[in-house]
């Protein structure tokens, strides 16, 4: 039986091959009897299938946190791993969590590794997976996963803070989305009955709202169909590759919003790689961990190119330079950096940089995006009701005189 085989040899160089073995475990065995790190081991033909199977399960980063945080304060008391994961597998209440850990208890009882038991797995993020490896050859794993959780715990609080500052905005669109339907759709077919009834000249205003209202509700059939399908079929072009790419490029290059995108995405790629090389991992590998977990296909095929270079002798400010998706700012520090040999501590400055970057940027920008939805939903409402109203105010004009 052929798998397709992703490992990381002891230099920090990860190979893509083909292996044959009859089982998933006799080629894992095989790999690390090698000295060899596997990092992904699927049947060949069932990569969609072990991908759906991923994004369906996903673990909660809160629980996640947790659960290291007790994890290293038993290693730190001096308890073995094996009894540590005995200690918590059973108090864990995420039972997806606790399954997948009693999973991993189970395998270390075996002999296993513990980043051999936790890669298997299949829902924890690869930085730390690749973390865990690291503190393990190491021989510095409590250092390695303290490390893990404040850089988790850090991005937490970013993704958070910048989802809670878009809730308002959000409440005002959907709630201006709804206010134009059922006006649309209710109010002025009931001004339209009123107003077929008096035999009264409307305004052109009062037609053109009507018209536009009659419209959408002889086609409401056709529209609600189509709506719901375009969104079917958006969602799926989005799975794509093609399509993510797609996305992930618009993202990057929008008007306004593309530049807090950049910063983001530069933000989490720093304190990524700073994670991984504070923990010992070797800056090719490091790369290819980051470029999986960078979250947009265009920075991850940015980083890829980047690691063919970085290879060749080049250095990683340099090599990422040449994609031309990468602030200068960020640049310049991470050739810092390198030549003065603290690379990590500027990667993480860099992180911290653009973290409150986007924060006091997104802040000002929903400052303005705030009012505008105000005043556009303010100016359509007064629009409607001036529309609605001009034939009532002519007919009792008429009728005074």
């Amino acid at each position: 039986m052929e798998f397709n085989c992703k490992y990381a040899k002891p230099s920090g160089e990860v190979v893509k091959a083909v292996l044959v073995g009859q089982n998933m475990d006799e080629v894992q065995h095989r790999l690390q009897e090698q000295g060899f790190l596997p990092m992904a081991i699927r049947p060949r033909g069932w990569s969609i299938s072990l991908r759906r199977r991923k994004r369906q399960e996903t673990v909660k980063s809160e629980d996640f946190i947790m659960f290291n945080q007790q994890f290293v304060a038993l290693i730190r008391a001096g308890l073995p791993i094996l009894r540590g994961l005995d200690l918590l597998k059973d108090r864990i209440r995420n039972p997806l969590l606790q399954r997948h850990i009693a999973d991993v208890r189970d395998r270390v009882h075996s002999g296993a590794l513990l980043s051999e038991a936790i890669r298997v797995q299949g829902i924890f993020p690869t930085v730390y997976t690749a973390s865990v490896f690291a503190g393990e050859r190491s021989g510095n794993l409590v250092e390695v996963i303290t490390r893990y959780i404040q850089y988790e715990k850090t991005i937490l609080t970013v993704r958070k803070r910048f989802l809670n500052s878009l809730i308002y905005p959000a409440f005002l669109v959907v709630l201006a989305v709804v206010m134009v339907a059922v006006i649309m759709t209710y109010v002025i077919p009931r001004f339209a009955e009123l107003y077929s009834g008096l035999g009264t000249q409307l305004p052109v205003s009062t037609k053109v709202l009507i018209a536009i209202s009659n419209a959408i509700q002889g086609q409401l059939v056709l529209i609600v169909p189509l709506l719901v399908g375009s969104i079917v079929a958006l969602k799926i072009w989005s799975g794509t590759r093609g399509g993510r790419h797609w996305i992930d490029e618009f993202k990057l290059n929008a008007p306004v919003v593309g530049n807090l995108w950049t910063m983001f995405s530069m933000a989490q790629l720093s304190r990524t790689l700073a994670t991984l090389l504070q923990g010992g991992i070797p800056l090719v590998a490091a790369l290819e961990v980051a470029k999986e977990a960078s979250g947009n296909r265009v920075i991850g095929d940015s980083i890829r190119s980047a690691i063919t270079q970085v290879r060749e002798g080049q250095s990683l400010s340099d090599s990422l330079e040449q994609s031309g998706h990468f602030p200068d700012l960020a640049l310049e520090m991470m050739r810092v950096g390198e030549q003065t040999g603290s690379l990590p501590e500027m990667l993480n400055h860099v992180a911290d940089f653009y973290d409150e970057d986007v924060d006091l940027r997104s802040t000002a920008l929903l400052s303005w995006v705030e009012p505008i939805i105000l005043i556009f939903v303010a100016v359509f409402i007064a629009t409607i009701l001036i529309s609605l109203y001009m034939p009532i105010f002519s007919i009792r004009g008429s009728m005074q005189t």
